[in-house]
């Protein structure tokens, strides 16, 4: 079983390592720019059709559900066959599915789009990361990855400003038109522009090392069981990144679900909402352009740490915030958290990835992201019912806190205590 030492410097020619980054990431910035487009609408049209807060939480809570069931399979069969077959395919059903949001009439009927939808969701993100994790070199994870969380962001950024005002302007349904035909966008340009990974060239470095690209061998491959997932799940750092990834999750869901509702108690419009949340991914992913190589640079766990705390902390301090200029400047303190944390936890995947299998690591990391995905919106449905949507915030940054506070004594007192021990053999 090979290890992130193992890899090449350079699985793939240069030339061709930035057309796929760029083909990738492409497709799904245009993608998410659909997908972003609900966002800021789709809480209000359930409120529509008759939803409390709790069936709200289970309309999000069906796309996580079939998103984390599926993602372990389709993550283990990226390993297996054609990645861009796959995100093709997963972007097209995405299309055709779009259409159900139209027409479903009850809150029953849309609960199963957002289900269906999950399912053609799953076969994209995690595929999308396996390939980009399999051509970057070793020292490189956190840039690479960077580029593609950016282009995510952005997507996801641009989505929610421009639903929350075709909505304003035009209604639901042409948000819905505009997921699918962006949608379709993305499956075209990853039919004509990405290579497949068969007929990609390998860099001399690449072929001198027996042409493994930074994928495990082909004995990891056909021997992968419970027993490896198991080693994967229970590794301190790896384990820790995807409990710590888990948490995050609860914040974003909690920003993208929630504040749509929670707005309009200070008179902010949906577009206002939309604004709020695309300024938080914009900022994120402009910054991780910028600084994206940190990752490589520095020891993640210590960027993972006091990025998930100031993560918190703007989540908890949501409720102090009364008019929209406010709400701007803790969603752009929420951003400056995302730095640090997502291109460290993004190249620590890659490197579990070498070892696992880059299909199945990817698809098992955001299956746990996704579950997070499944279990927020209901628990915050329910918070929010019960106590109020200022006790969603605050709870949820107490939660994310805490799992910091796991992640520390999971992944850095076992290192730092293993350093002290080799410091006092010496003599």
């Amino acid at each position: 079983m090979k290890t992130s030492t193992s890899a090449p410097l350079c699985p793939v020619t240069p030339h061709v390592k930035t057309r796929i980054i760029v083909v990738i990431s492409l497709s799904v910035f245009i993608s998410l720019i659909g997908i972003g487009m609900v966002v800021p609408i789709l809480s209000v049209y359930a409120d529509t059709l008759g939803a409390s807060s709790f069936w709200i939480g289970v309309v999000f809570a069906a796309f996580a559900l079939s998103r984390t069931i599926c993602m372990p399979f389709f993550g283990r069969m990226a390993d297996r066959y054609e990645k861009k077959h796959m995100m093709a395919a997963g972007l097209f059903f995405y299309a055709l599915i779009s259409l159900g949001y139209i027409i479903a009439p009850t809150v029953f009927l849309l609960t199963i789009v957002r289900f269906v939808h999950g399912i053609a969701s799953a076969m994209i993100a995690p595929v999308a990361m396996a390939y980009l994790g399999s051509i970057a070199g070793k020292g490189e994870e956190a840039r690479v990855m960077s580029r593609f969380q950016a282009a995510m962001l952005f997507g996801f950024g641009a989505g929610p400003l421009m639903g929350g005002v075709i909505y304003d302007l035009f209604g639901f349904s042409a948000s819905f038109y505009a997921l699918m035909a962006f949608s379709a966008l993305a499956c075209l340009i990853v039919v004509l522009f990405l290579p497949e990974e068969q007929t990609l060239p390998l860099s001399d470095a690449a072929v001198s090392g027996g042409g493994d690209a930074g994928n495990p061998d082909s004995e990891t491959k056909d021997k992968w069981n419970w027993q490896t997932l198991r080693g994967l799940l229970f590794h301190p750092v790896y384990g820790g990144t995807m409990l710590i990834s888990f948490a995050s999750e609860f914040g974003m869901i909690g920003i993208l679900v929630f504040i749509p509702l929670f707005v309009p108690l200070f008179g902010i419009s949906p577009a206002g909402a939309g604004l709020i949340i695309s300024l938080n991914v914009f900022v994120a992913g402009i910054l991780q352009m910028i600084f994206g190589r940190i990752g490589d640079r520095h020891n993640r766990c210590a960027l993972i740490i006091p990025g998930a705390l100031i993560f918190a902390v703007s989540l908890a301090i949501f409720p102090l915030c009364t008019t929209l200029v406010a709400f701007l400047l803790v969603s752009f303190l929420n951003a400056v958290g995302a730095l640090f944390f997502f291109p460290a936890v993004s190249a620590t995947m890659v490197e579990a990835g070498r070892v696992y299998g880059m299909g199945s690591t990817m698809g098992i990391y955001n299956s746990i992201r996704g579950g997070s995905g499944i279990i927020a919106p209901l628990v915050g449905g329910l918070v929010a019912d019960a106590f109020g949507l200022e006790a969603v915030f605050v709870l949820i940054g107490l939660f994310v806190a805490a799992i910091t506070g796991v992640f520390f004594l999971l992944a850095v007192m076992p290192a730092y205590r293993h350093r002290r021990s080799d410091t006092k053999r010496v003599p």
